[in-house]
């Protein structure tokens, strides 16, 4: 991103991250093309007059960004997301620092596994792909710290629950697939005489539960702000290699009439025997003819490139139906 970064890796489904990928690629694009029409108009400026348009470009970079109106990287395209996550939540603004050595790696103490799968009318889809994200500093500060201090408190009652209760049946036979890939005899005895906690007590557990945010939670919320978004960014982005795919095939056109007419030139000039204006048109025409190559390898581009936006925005159309 060019700027100190938090890290951050989320599970997600397989799906919506091959989408997000595609999406973003798109983005770049847009933003590669954005850049090189303001890099034309630093065309003919020398010295300091070069440095400050640079600057004003990069700092313009950085306000399209933020606002979310260009993006570089799937990064930017996330921010937006998160953004409005935070703000939905009223958490967009200063959070106290998390105490040293509060965070421990590994997932968020009191969640649950089946937070990491979406259960729907076909059954279940687990959440196996895993999306790295690195935000903004001041961002991705906010983001943990936010999620810390609303977790805090929950934290310390599911914590008190489990001092009541210890490790229930279905924790003690978990503990073992882990650690032995399966249900051992010791174990088996073990969840067999563990005290069972009443109905309402496995209520609580899971009210207490469902109120912990995760960093997981806010940023797979802003993937799907993301590929929410993602449609009307292809369009515009589809408008746009439309536009320049016309624009291209025009240049072809108008480089083979130029070439055609060198080689009439040429022709004329060598009829009358006048090698110098011979060699000039054939110069010409071999000047037009790469222009006309160059053009059309353009238009070629262009087009496979507005191809794959259209396929996109199918893919998307689906997804949402």
């Amino acid at each position: 991103m060019g700027m100190p970064t938090v890290q951050y890796t989320v599970a997600v489904v397989e799906e919506r991250l091959r989408l997000l990928d595609l999406v973003a690629a798109m983005a770049a694009g847009e933003e590669r093309a954005w850049l090189a029409k303001q890099r034309e108009g630093h065309l003919g400026l020398r010295a300091g007059k070069l440095a400050q348009a640079r600057r004003a470009t990069r700092e313009l970079l950085v306000e399209r960004r933020e606002a979310g109106e260009l993006a570089g990287s799937r990064d930017w395209v996330l921010v937006p997301g998160v953004r409005a996550e935070l703000a939905a939540r009223d958490w967009d603004r200063d959070w106290p620092p998390i105490p040293p050595g509060a965070l421990a790696a590994g997932r968020r103490w009191g969640t649950d596994p089946v937070r990491y799968s979406a259960h729907h009318d076909e059954g279940e889809t687990r959440f196996l792909g895993r999306l790295g994200v690195r935000l903004p500093h001041e961002l991705g500060e906010r983001l943990q710290r936010a999620c810390y201090w609303h977790n805090a408190e929950i934290e310390q009652q599911l914590q008190q629950w489990a001092d009541r209760w210890r490790d229930g049946p279905d924790v003690i036979m978990r503990q073992s697939v882990r650690e032995h890939g399966g249900v051992t005899v010791l174990a088996g005895l073990a969840a067999a005489f563990a005290p069972t906690p009443p109905a309402e007590e496995l209520v609580e557990r899971g009210e207490l539960r469902s109120k912990v945010v995760t960093t997981g939670d806010i940023l797979r919320a802003a993937l799907d702000h993301a590929l929410a978004a993602a449609p009307e960014r292809a369009r515009r982005e589809q408008t746009r290699l439309r536009a320049a795919v016309a624009q291209a095939r025009r240049d072809t056109a108008l480089a083979e009439e130029r070439k055609g007419q060198a080689e009439e030139a040429q022709s004329r000039a060598v009829a009358v025997g006048n090698a110098e204006d011979a060699a000039k048109a054939a110069n010409d025409a071999a000047h037009w003819n790469s222009r006309a190559v160059v053009c059309r390898l353009e238009a070629e581009r262009l087009t496979t490139q507005a191809d794959g936006v259209r396929d996109l925005i199918n893919q998307l159309k689906t997804r949402r139906n």
